[in-house]
């Protein structure tokens, strides 16, 4: 009786809640525990949805704290940032800062559902009505992580749910989104079920799990039709060069030598297309005629080479995806969404101030600007649109790219940042999601893993796992039809939103005629 009282304890609910939430997105074998686990969060806000605003905020930045923290303390594996300049004590404030200071402030945005759940019991004491607040709150607290300039929307609550392909084909309507919301209604059901007497309870569960099977009937269904398109062979390329090597005086030599080497060793006949990762050429060039040695292997192995170089064009640093032929850069994408502190310094006046070690994370002296561009790549047989590294994890990019005419998508990232950390899994999650919302096929190039080839239901048909070298060969397609998600967008969020306005404002009507006659009913 004891351990019972103990359990449904709202701040134990809460905690057990957010430290089970975060485990799928570290252990995708646990990809299940998500359609669970968010049950006990939605049991205690909305069963103490009644008490005083204050516990209000502080369950919902409890929850939110704890489950970041779950998720972001990959970035204990940065931890030297020797390859900075910074010292080991000032790196473990800076590991520190990011892996407690962004959980904190994404952390504080949970507060926004309970809040909301609070506001709403005013109103309302419907189950119902109270659950689908709590989630559309849930999906506002993501959204914000998309904007200001330390934008990092990383944890979404379905990533976890990558190699269960069946489960996320409804990222093809309503994009990862639409993924995130179903196992929050499933979670929401599950805690009604709780709340609802026993003669009631079989509704709620069966309503729960009619959604969990439609969405895997519908998923298994995708999965299995036909995917037709002109082909492409792919070549991508593992070089898993260390860090040290790479961004050393000599680094330019050293990458062309273990990327040409591993290319010349591994080309056939077939191969249509080479794919080198982000900054598989270092050295900042001060013009695409500077790269001759990359023309110059293209012409010897009659292949065009996609490959991530840097360039400094009047001042400009950019990062980019650069098709090399023997005819020279023949197309040159420039990184769209840069990254904080990697390649630009945020709020710089206010943080340099605050936190002046910060300044020395920047890879070069000055920060990179940002392409306004998809700048689709035309090849035999179709079009091709690229992402670098940190775009991958902005849905809008890569639907951009598609909407623009891209048939086939490639990422080229350096993720040796993130050493062997769960956050190398996380990243190709992400990408694994760009590929389902839009139908496309999407080859990945990372200098040190995970390489991979990905079709267009989200399938990961070949990879090179962390810090492996070698090379990955594999015929892709080329697709010209959209999926509904490329049509319309992230617009189920908007639409969630307005449903509730509606909803608010038909149970206030009821409340004040309620009020003008005096009903004891009174909801």
């Amino acid at each position: 009786m004891k351990f019972k009282t103990f359990i449904t304890k709202p701040c134990v609910l809460i905690i057990l809640s957010a430290v089970l939430s975060a485990l799928p997105l570290t252990f995708e074998y646990l990809f299940l525990l998500s359609w669970v686990s968010f049950a006990p969060f939605f049991y205690a806000i909305i069963k103490h949805s009644s008490d005083k605003l204050r516990y209000a905020f502080a369950r919902g930045f409890l929850f939110g704290f704890l489950y970041h923290v779950g998720i972001y303390y990959w970035f204990l594996w940065f931890y030297p940032l020797d390859f900075a300049g910074i010292s080991d004590g000032a790196s473990i404030a800076v590991v520190l800062l990011a892996w407690l200071g962004i959980s904190a402030i994404h952390g504080a945005l949970w507060c926004i559902p309970t809040v909301c759940c609070f506001l709403a019991r005013k109103l309302s004491k419907n189950s119902l009505f109270l659950s689908f607040v709590t989630t559309v709150g849930i999906m506002a607290a993501q959204k914000l992580t998309n904007i200001s300039e330390l934008s990092f929307p990383w944890a979404r609550i379905s990533l976890g749910q990558y190699k269960a392909t069946a489960l996320i084909q409804s990222a093809s309507i309503f994009g990862i989104d639409g993924v995130d919301m179903l196992i929050l209604f499933v979670n929401a059901l599950l805690a009604i079920c709780i709340m609802y007497p026993p003669k009631k309870r079989a509704v709620a569960a069966i309503a729960a799990t009619v959604i969990f099977a439609a969405n895997l009937g519908f998923g298994t269904i995708r999965i299995n039709t036909a995917q037709s398109g002109n082909e492409l062979t792919v070549m991508t390329v593992q070089g898993s060069v260390e860090q040290k090597d790479k961004w050393s005086g000599d680094g330019d030599e050293i990458c062309y030598n273990v990327y040409s080497t591993l290319t010349k060793e591994n080309i056939t006949n077939e191969v249509d297309l080479i794919l080198w990762p982000e900054s598989a050429v270092p050295k900042i060039y001060k013009s695409e005629k500077s790269l001759k040695q990359y023309k110059k292997l293209s012409k010897e192995l009659s292949v065009p080479i996609l490959a991530g170089v840097l360039l400094k064009n009047d001042g400009d640093h950019t990062n980019n995806a650069a098709l090399i032929t023997q005819d020279g850069v023949v197309a040159n994408y420039a990184k769209r969404q840069l990254v904080p502190f990697g390649e630009y310094m945020p709020y710089q006046q206010a943080l340099s101030k605050l936190f002046p070690f910060l300044s020395d994370l920047n890879i070069i002296e000055d920060d990179y600007i940002s392409g306004n561009s998809s700048t689709i790549m035309v090849l035999d047989g179709g079009r091709l649109g690229s992402i670098i590294c940190f775009e991958s994890i902005y849905p809008k990019l890569s639907r951009q790219s598609v909407l623009d005419g891209a048939e086939l998508l490639v990422e080229v990232t350096n993720d040796s940042w993130l050493k062997t950390s769960p956050a190398m899994q996380q990243h190709l999650a992400h990408g694994v999601f760009r590929s389902v919302e839009n139908g496309r096929y999407l080859v990945r190039s990372a200098n040190s893993g995970i390489s991979a080839v990905i079709d267009s239901r989200g399938k990961i048909i070949n990879q090179l796992d962390v810090n492996e070298q070698g090379v990955i060969t594999d015929t892709v397609y080329f697709n010209a039809t959209q999926t509904l998600y490329t049509k319309t967008g992230d617009i189920l969020f908007p639409t969630s939103c307005a449903v509730i306005f509606v909803w608010t404002v038909i149970l206030l009507i009821k409340k004040i005629k309620c009020k003008i006659h005096n009903c004891a009913l009174c909801i």
